[in-house]
């Protein structure tokens, strides 16, 4: 058997984030995201992050494709050049629509409401399809095997 400390050491580190943090303080996920079971189903379509300050910077590069309320929620949503959409709520937009920005550029400030505490719902939409932004943040998790027992039987 392998000792654990030589497994940390064998595994690769997971990659480096590909977006500016949008919040200030903590990289902290509060919330992370469940896929849905169908495309109207339950879940969370993104990821809730800690914000010590008001301030959003935008994550990546991209033009403003969306700025407004979306049930009485301020939505201001990024198209990459890449044709990724990032949606972040809830916010106060201090882009107009069509506005081209850059990573790192203060784009909003986050309002109170989505969490007990200040937090940022960060949404990722690629092809049509929601997933989590954690590889394009470098916060990737491990995989977990879990023991085969009951699981296999279904």
């Amino acid at each position: 058997m392998i000792p654990l400390a030589l497994l940390l050491v064998l595994l690769p580190a997971p990659p480096d984030a590909t977006w500016d943090w949008p919040t200030e303080g903590d990289h902290r996920v509060l919330r992370d995201f469940r896929a849905p079971n169908s495309p109207w189903g339950p879940g969370h379509r993104g990821l809730d992050l800690s914000a010590s300050h008001p301030n959003i910077v935008a994550p990546a590069n991209g033009v403003v494709s969306f700025s407004g309320l979306v049930a009485t929620r301020g939505v201001l949503t990024l198209r990459t050049p890449e044709g990724i959409l990032i949606s972040m709520e809830p916010v106060e937009s201090l882009v107009k629509l069509g506005e081209q920005v850059e990573a790192g550029d203060l784009i909003a400030r986050v309002q109170p409401g989505h969490c007990a505490q200040l937090c940022l719902h960060l949404g990722l939409r690629e092809d049509g399809e929601y997933r989590s932004a954690r590889r394009e943040l470098g916060i990737l998790q491990r995989s977990v095997l879990l023991p085969l027992g009951d699981y296999a039987r279904g």
